[in-house]
C-alpha cells in the first residue's frame, strides 16, 4: 500500500490514457476474471474463489507494452525480464515478497496463492460471512538473474505508473462472498515439485500451475498430525522442522 501511495500523483496525471489495459477476461461484475485453469489451459468462467481458497491468479500482458518490452534485451548483465505485481486490498497489505510472477505460457503469468495466509494487514472481517474483499494492483516489469531475483526493479519502460483494472472498474478484482466452506491447507512451495518462486519461502505462495490435487489433501493431512503444543506453545512441524506460531524456528 505504501508504494502506491508514493506514485499516486503520476497515476491520476494520465490514468486513463495509460492505464494496463490487460487481457483478461471480464467478468458479469465488470472486473478482470483474474483464475486461472492450469487444466484446460484458460481463464475460469468467473473469480469464484473465497479469501482463504488457495488458486491461481493470473494475468494475459497481451496487447500491453509489457508484451514488447518482455521481448527487448534487459537492461542488467545476465538477467532474465518479468512481470510483477504490486498489490493491496480493502483491508490492508499483503506480504510484499509475494509481488513476483511466474509464465504460464505465452503472455499469461501468474502464481498459486492464498491471500488469506499472505496477508499483514487484519482480514478478520473478511472472513465472515457474506464478506467481500476488493484487491487493487500495479502491475510492473522486472529483471532477475540466477542469484538476484532484483536485477531490476519498478521497471515502467517510460510509462506513467497507473493502477490495473479494467474500464470503468473500481478495482483489479473482487473474491466471492465468503461463506468459509473453501478453506484450503497451508500452502508451502517446497510441497510441490518445482513449486519455488524465484527462492521466496512464504506460505500461501507458490509457482503457478502446481498440482494442488492429491498434493493439497496430503499437505492438509500432514499439517493437522503436525501441530501440537510444546512447553505451552503451538509448534507446527514441517518437513521434520519445528516452527512456532509465528514462523519462527523453534530450536
Amino acid at each position: 500500500m505504501k508504494k502506491f501511495f508514493l506514485f499516486a500523483a503520476a497515476a491520476m496525471a494520465s490514468v486513463t490514457l495509460f492505464a494496463h489495459t490487460l487481457n483478461n477476461p471480464v467478468g458479469t461484475d465488470g472486473r478482470y476474471i483474474v483464475k486461472y485453469n492450469c487444466a484446460a489451459g484458460q481463464f475460469a468462467a468467473a473469480n469464484d474463489m473465497e479469501l482463504d481458497e488457495t488458486f491461481v491468479f493470473a494475468v494475459d500482458v497481451t496487447g500491453t507494452w509489457l508484451e514488447n518490452w518482455l521481448k527487448d534485451t534487459p537492461t542488467a548483465e545476465g538477467a532474465s525480464r518479468g512481470v510483477a505485481i504490486n498489490k493491496w486490498t480493502s483491508r490492508g497489505d499483503v506480504n510484499g515478497d509475494t509481488n513476483r510472477l511466474k509464465r504460464i505460457n505465452g503472455n499469461i503469468w501468474g502464481m498459486t496463492v492464498n491471500y488469506a495466509q499472505i496477508a499483514t494487514g487484519d482480514f478478520s472481517e473478511s472472513l465472515k460471512k457474506d464478506s467481500i474483499l476488493y484487491v487493487y494492483a500495479q502491475i510492473f516489469g522486472f529483471e532477475y538473474t540466477d542469484d538476484n531475483p532484483g536485477a531490476g526493479w519498478w521497471m515502467w519502460a517510460d510509462q506513467e505508473v497507473a493502477t490495473t483494472q479494467a474500464d470503468g472498474s473500481d478495482c483489479l478484482f473482487t473474491f466471492a462472498p465468503y461463506t468459509g466452506e473453501k478453506t484450503s491447507a497451508e500452502l508451502y512451495a517446497d510441497d510441490f515439485e518445482d513449486g519455488d518462486i524465484y527462492g521466496f519461502e512464504v506460505t500461501g505462495y507458490a509457482a503457478p500451475c502446481v498440482d494442488l490435487g492429491d498434493a493439497v489433501e496430503t499437505v492438509k493431512a500432514n499439517k493437522a498430525s503436525s501441530k501440537f503444543v510444546e512447553n505451552g506453545m503451538i509448534v507446527i512441524m514441517h518437513n521434520g522442522v519445528k516452527y512456532n506460531a509465528l514462523g519462527v524456528e523453534v530450536k
